[in-house]
């Protein structure tokens, strides 16, 4: 019995120990967002092309455990709302700070960006 009551202990605890977590330079499943998301690329082509571009970025972040996106502004005249959007574009409809938000990264921003991040 002692024969059995160990390994089967060592494999019980073991397998606790193992935490599936995704890998940090993925999100969606891709390594690029931008170019591998279809709805995502367009969007930062058609934020490329607007006026005051300079001032605009998309981001990625984790809400709820789940990656999502946002396009901002650092516009220091302009208000943007924060609206997130899942990994197939759908719209999050929660009220959102971005207190609520963890490993933000910006991932696109256009050539003669304005922006400063820290």
């Amino acid at each position: 019995m002692k024969k059995l009551f160990y390994p089967l202990l060592f494999c019980l605890l073991f397998s606790f120990a193992c935490d599936e977590k995704e890998d940090p330079a993925t999100a969606c499943g891709v390594s690029d967002p931008i170019e591998n998301i279809p709805w995502l690329k367009q969007w930062a082509e058609e934020s490329a092309k607007e006026s005051m571009a300079e001032f605009s970025y998309i981001a990625q972040a984790k809400y709820k455990g789940k990656r999502v996106f946002y396009w901002g502004s650092c516009c220091p005249n302009c208000s943007w709302a924060l609206v997130l959007r899942d990994c197939e574009g759908d719209r999050i409809n929660d009220e959102i700070s971005f207190d609520d938000l963890e490993d933000t990264q910006i991932i696109w921003d256009p050539e003669d960006s304005q922006c400063q991040f820290d």
